[in-house]
């Protein structure tokens, strides 16, 4: 099971994002990482995210864009409920007809 799994909005959120246009996945991926830096008052995003990327290479869909890396690497590592409070926020920007 994959770390977005767990909680059903991030998964959403996450999904949305993979359906959109190159263009939309980085403006998405830029509001979080614009949401995390302003909300995660514990700073839990940078001091959890690892550059797996190095390790494990290009394995996932957005390992591709450092935008979108950096991006899920920082929701990953904040908390439970500031990644589903992130993901409610980006899911409410969406356009279902991109």
């Amino acid at each position: 099971m994959r770390w977005y799994d767990l909680e059903p909005d991030v998964s959403m959120a996450i999904s949305m994002i993979e359906c959109s246009n190159e263009l939309n996945r980085v403006k998405y991926a830029k509001e979080i990482i614009e949401l995390i830096k302003s909300r995660d008052k514990d700073m839990l995003y940078l001091r959890n995210s690892q550059n797996e990327r190095l390790s494990n290479g290009y394995r996932r869909w957005y390992d591709q864009d450092d935008t979108l890396y950096k991006a899920f690497q920082y929701l990953k590592a904040t908390s439970k409920d500031l990644q589903k409070e992130v993901s409610l926020a980006i899911l409410s920007k969406i356009n279902p007809i991109e």
